[in-house]
């Protein structure tokens, strides 16, 4: 390869010569073989004298092509080695190009209509089914499960041997693998083995609770638990502000690298505001396990709690409670009697509180797809703008707090996808937010007891917990 930047007329002119004498050079066999054979020139090929005569001119040539004081231009030796080696065009292998994509199973879906949007062969996708059965049944896929692909880009859709790989986790800790090897494709599902151990994480708020317990250390599944826990007695966007600081004792599961993924159980969650300290104390009544404060009130998980924020994990409120709120699509003055929650299409919506279904709803209104519950004689709640249901959700169903009745969408008249969440109180709109709800009963008698013995053998547990090592901790510059 020329190189002309930088370089003086006089040398590039030098380097030009010294190409083409090495081309003609190359086209001769051996010293004294056949004369070169100009039909290369003819048939389209590069003439690199051109270049030369360009440059200087017709008249200058032979001066140029005069030997040139170098001593690496030895004519008998260089053309010697020239004519031992092989100009034939080298022949690469073809460079792979991977394509990544993700999809996510949506309801109805099969594994070979997956993979047929992906552009594999018929030939392929039935080979494909046949290993992935083996290890895992395709009967059970569900929708919302993310399935990863790497793709061979220089494969033509339809044509065999486009995948590379995929993978879907079938749960928390195995996963399923398709690879293609030499003879074809071979599925195998990996398990992930944890180890437990007791653990306590003690952060301060800088910015928000996820994003400083995630700097922490925690993984997304830790933090979820431990603020479903609090979100019956916590207000995270109100009541959280920097300079408080949260305290969490769990089971960690740990992975074989020594990292911590999930918690098989959440012990206790505390965090201390400037409205002074909200902790939540896990016990089992009757079988099943809840979180009360110190008083023995139930924070959650009863017919008597709801949820103010009901989706998986919270998200950014777009629109307030607010009775003269201006429509975004009429403009008209409409009063607004719920809460907007942005959230990405598909997220999954949360029952605020156990209860009766008493509707479902295609569209009504602007509400589009939404659903109605009935938790007591004094409350309602409705949530709107659905994309779907999930099965088997009908009028008369009976829900706990956080199953998922829905889907985010933007059904009805809406402006994007969000949550629109309202509670009714004795027939009234109340600001799901701003509004005391309630939080449940308290332990009486014999439970109150067993509680409190609970509770000492928690509080005497942060002291010989292991405390969560942070990702920096032990980085030095």
């Amino acid at each position: 390869m020329l190189t002309f930047a930088g370089a003086a007329k006089a040398d590039w002119i030098s380097q030009l010569v010294r190409f083409e004498r090495n081309f003609e050079a190359a086209r001769t066999p051996a010293i004294g073989g056949s004369a070169p054979d100009d039909q290369f020139r003819g048939q389209g090929g590069i003439d690199f004298g051109f270049l030369t005569r360009m440059l200087r001119g017709k008249k200058s040539m032979a001066q140029l092509r005069q030997p040139v004081a170098d001593d690496s231009l030895l004519p008998d030796l260089h053309q010697s080695e020239l004519a031992a080696r092989d100009f034939s065009p080298a022949i690469e292998s073809p460079v792979l190009l991977e394509l990544a994509r993700f999809t996510t199973v949506e309801r109805g879906d099969t594994f070979a209509g997956i993979l047929t949007a992906q552009g594999l062969a018929w030939a392929d996708i039935n080979e494909i089914n046949a290993d992935v059965n083996e290890v895992f049944r395709l009967t059970k896929l569900q929708a919302g499960w993310p399935i990863s692909f790497r793709l061979d880009a220089t494969v033509e859709p339809g044509a065999p041997g486009r995948l590379i790989s995929l993978h879907f986790e079938d749960s928390d800790n195995s996963t399923v693998w398709v690879e293609r090897t030499s003879v074809g494709y071979t599925a195998h599902r990996d398990e992930t083995v944890f180890t437990s151990k007791l653990l306590v994480a003690e952060g301060k708020i800088e910015s928000t609770f996820w994003v400083d317990a995630q700097a922490l250390g925690l993984p997304y599944q830790v933090i979820k638990k431990a603020e479903q826990a609090q979100q019956c007695v916590v207000d995270f966007k109100r009541d959280i502000s920097p300079g408080d600081s949260f305290r969490i004792l769990f089971d960690g599961l740990i992975d074989s690298n020594g990292k911590v993924v999930d918690a098989d159980k959440i012990h206790y969650v505390s965090f201390d505001t400037r409205k002074g300290r909200r902790e939540v104390f896990r016990f089992v009544s009757e079988g099943r396990a809840s979180f009360y404060d110190r008083q023995a009130r139930r924070s959650c998980s009863s017919s008597l709690s709801l949820l103010r924020e009901p989706l998986v994990r919270p998200f950014r409120m777009s629109s307030p409670f607010n009775p003269k709120r201006k429509h975004p699509i009429t403009g008209k003055i409409r009063p607004h009697r719920g809460v907007d929650f942005a959230a990405p299409r598909g997220t999954r919506i949360l029952a605020a509180g156990d209860g009766v279904v008493i509707a479902k709803r295609i569209h009504s209104g602007g509400y589009g797809k939404h659903v109605i519950i009935r938790h007591d004689s004094t409350y309602e709640t409705l949530y709107a703008h659905m994309s779907r249901f999930p099965k088997g959700l009908r009028v008369g169903s009976r829900v706990k707090q956080s199953d998922v009745i829905g889907y985010v969408g933007t059904t009805g008249s809406s402006t994007g996808n969000h949550l629109h969440y309202e509670i009714k109180k004795n027939g009234r709109h109340i600001d799901p937010l701003k509004s005391t709800l309630p939080r449940g009963q308290k332990l009486t008698g014999a439970k109150k007891s067993a509680f409190e013995d609970e509770q000492r053998a928690i509080i005497a547990r942060l002291d010989q917990a292991e405390a969560l090592a942070s990702p920096t901790a032990g980085g030095g510059g």
